[in-house]
């Protein structure tokens, strides 16, 4: 007997849809940020709540009263909408509406959901969901909803610890419509520490009963997320929709304007690729390369393997079109080595970790699809390409940083999967795209070397510092003699002699400068306690101006006032003194010097460093006193340096126990400076004393040790780096100084 039956889903679909087709937490929220988006909401803010942990701990304990809010002040829901399709999987409102008009009604927006399906990752986050909304549409009624699963096992099995069979039409949810609204109230809400407006309509959602442990590490992702959910490639005007992440009640972003780390070093790209673009239409890519504009036709690209194979016959001619639609990309290719030159050069212990945890972003409409641009994502399979060819033929993936954006309207074979991984293949589209885009990182590989090749060549200052020049024209001079060339060998003579005091001129230039610099770094150690002492002789000054008008003066305070404010004044006269030593105009013949006599000074001037950042600090003697024949100011200023490096360094750690330890031995005349900071990467150590050359990224100047190293170098001493373990004196940097002249040494 023939029959017709329904299909009747178990409750377990819930968990699929939630639980098992959302990847995690994290991407949890993104989807319902998303939401709010599409409701055409400006701002929506992330709460956790009842959340306990030690201030500044990597962890976060939840209990029973802990939960996640997330709000914002979008179109809100009618109770239509409520009814017929919040609750609906793959409910066809959106793609109704796409029918029509492809954006949102208030802010012309281009919507991001389709499916419907991304309310369900209310789910993944706890068993229990709550929500109030007011529509714009109907500010006099807020809805609320409750959907409380707790009772349920995770597969929808058990319902109370009883095993049965259910349904998911049998899963009922609380309904209620308030007239007098209680979540949804009109006031003011700080968003990123700034009052907005909390207007009439909106939607709340409240999840407890959470299921995922969550740390700050976890929460600090999320917040990363949101940092890239709009691209950080491009200028924007004023915010047009801000997220919001609250722990604990405070907001993780510290001020109004946040900055995304990667912005702040797009500059020190070698290769910016900017306002890139294929049109589909042309079979073209135009783009600007460092500000130089570019255009290619499809020809150009047949270069690359992975380009032809896709698109080409074996003889190289096309026999099939891209399907993948036009887009638009921005790139931005670093050199992450330690031998980039000073503009282009990243600090390897902040810098290129950021660049890293970067790669080339997806968009759509200006949102990004997720997880194209994780660290962890090969979406374009540019780590296999360099595993199964020639590594050095690709760009390396953890190097180049970009976005690259397409549209709804013009890719529409370009679709998000439903589990939010990343696009559905659909015929040949995926691969095209990939292919093409492949292409066009093959052919900034090839510009990319270009820049390498000019900086391998950039070795003038070598040849400066070795006087390859001058050996070349003696030995060409000597030659002319041989030759018995008397009119040659008199003009190379002439030409080395002019080209010597052009050198030295030069020479001459550069002295000077390093000693302003040296100058400059003293003048900074000791500003702070000056202009203290200066404050603090003003409020003097203005206590005697105010006695003096005063019809009865107290001739014991007025004594006190000036006693005070003369003590203030001989410690400015001291600070002074102490490093005019150092300046051009000041006394520069050679003595003898006791070392650590020129040490403790400078110790002095780095006091309140010192003292602030809690830096222990010690000078040991062995052996007979080290005294040193030399000019008081190269002394000071070498040390200076030292000490202004070693403590930058130590204020990065932040552990206890922060030394600076010298070591001078009169019977070698030599000295050890080191301390415990963080030390200095191998492959960075044969460039420390080259000029600009700094590890503090744009903090540094990359002239201190460029610096010592040429002050002593003047008189034929010698610094350099102690790699050796059984050397080191401490586990950080390690600097050792010999007062032998090099002939003697």
């Amino acid at each position: 007997m023939a029959e017709k039956i329904k299909i009747r889903p178990f409750a377990r679909l819930l968990t699929m849809l939630g639980e098992q087709l959302i990847k995690n937490e994290k991407i949890a929220l993104v989807e319902l940020i998303k939401n709010a988006y599409d409701a055409d909401a400006s701002w929506v803010q992330i709460r956790f709540i009842n959340f306990k942990g030690k201030e500044g701990e990597d962890s976060l304990e939840f209990g029973s009263n802990s939960y996640i809010e997330i709000e914002d002040n979008g179109d809100g829901m009618t109770s239509t909408v409520i009814k017929q399709h919040w609750m609906n999987p793959a409910t066809p409102i959106k793609l109704l509406k796409k029918k029509i008009k492809e954006k949102t009604n208030r802010k012309n927006r281009i919507i991001q959901g389709e499916k419907g399906i991304g309310r369900f990752a209310v789910f993944k986050l706890g068993s229990t969901v709550e929500i109030s909304t007011r529509s714009i549409e109907d500010e006099k009624h807020e809805v609320y909803i409750k959907s409380d699963f707790s009772g349920y096992d995770s597969e929808f099995t058990q319902e109370k610890g009883e095993e049965k069979d259910i349904y998911l039409d049998q899963i009922e949810i609380d309904y209620t419509t308030r007239t007098r609204p209680i979540d949804i109230v009109e006031g003011k809400i700080k968003i990123r520490n700034e009052k907005k407006e909390r207007p009439p309509y909106g939607t709340l959602i409240k999840i407890s009963n959470l299921k995922g442990d969550w740390t700050m590490e976890k929460i600090n992702s999320v917040f990363d997320d949101v940092l890239k959910l709009e691209f950080p490639f491009k200028e924007k005007g004023k915010e047009d929709f801000v997220v919001d992440i609250c722990v604990k009640g405070k907001s993780l972003f510290e001020s109004d304007e946040v900055q995304n780390k990667l912005t702040a070093l797009l500059s020190t790209a070698p290769l910016r690729v900017k306002d890139g673009y294929f049109n589909d239409e042309e079979k073209s890519v135009t783009m600007t390369v460092n500000g130089s504009k570019v255009v290619l036709d499809l020809e150009r690209l047949k270069a690359i393997k992975e380009f032809k194979k896709r698109f080409c016959n074996k003889d190289g001619e096309f026999i099939r079109e891209p399907e993948c639609g036009p887009f638009t990309f921005d790139f931005y290719v670093f050199d992450l080595t330690s031998k980039a030159p000073p503009k282009h050069l990243l600090d390897s212990k902040t810098e290129v970790p950021i660049v890293k945890d970067h790669r080339i972003y997806l968009y759509r409409d200006d949102v990004r699809v997720y997880p194209y641009g994780d660290p962890d994502d090969d979406w374009l399979g540019i780590d296999v390409l360099r595993g199964t060819g020639r590594a050095g033929d690709y760009l390396s993936n953890d190097q180049t940083v970009g976005y690259i954006g397409i549209t709804q309207k013009n890719n529409r074979k370009l679709k998000d999967k439903t589990n939010r991984e990343g696009l559905i293949e659909i015929g040949g589209a995926l691969e095209d795209f990939k292919r093409i885009i492949q292409g066009i990182l093959g052919y900034l590989r090839k510009e990319y070397q270009k820049y390498k090749d000019a900086n391998d060549k950039i070795n003038a200052s070598k040849i400066f510092k070795e006087q390859e020049v001058e050996k070349q024209l003696k030995k060409l001079e000597e030659y002319l003699k041989e030759k018995k060339d008397k009119e040659g060998a008199d003009a190379i003579r002439i030409i080395s002699a002019n080209y010597s005091k052009e050198r030295d001129y030069l020479s001459e230039r550069a002295e000077v400068t390093e000693e302003l610099a040296a100058v400059g770094l003293a003048v900074e150690a000791t500003s702070h306690d000056v202009m203290v002492m200066i404050s603090r002789a003003k409020e003097a000054v203005d206590s005697l101006v105010k006695m003096n008008e005063a019809k009865e003066i107290n001739v014991t305070d007025f004594n006190n006032h000036l006693l005070t404010l003369r003590g203030q004044i001989s410690f400015i006269e001291d600070q002074l003194k102490g490093i005019q030593p150092i300046f051009r105009s000041s006394k520069r013949s050679s003595r003898d010097y006791r070392v650590k006599k020129i040490i403790e000074d400078v110790k002095k001037y780095y006091s309140t460093v010192i003292a602030r950042r809690n830096i222990k600090v010690t000078i040991e003697e062995h052996g007979t006193p080290l005294v040193v024949k030399c000019t008081e100011a190269v002394l000071l200023q070498t040390f200076i340096n030292l000490f202004d490096n070693a403590c930058y360094w130590l204020d990065t750690q932040d552990s206890n126990g922060k030394e600076i330890r010298i070591v001078l031995d009169g019977s070698s005349y030599s000295v050890i400076f080191a301390d415990n900071g963080p030390g200095i990467w191998d492959d960075d150590v044969p460039y420390i004393f080259n000029a600009f050359f700094s590890a503090k990224g744009l903090k540094g100047r990359g002239l201190g040790l460029y610096i010592a190293r040429q002050l002593l170098e003047r008189h034929e001493f010698e610094i350099s780096y102690i790699t050796e373990r059984k050397r080191k004196i401490l586990s950080g940097a390690n600097l050792y100084i010999s007062f032998i002249p090099k002939e003697e040494n």
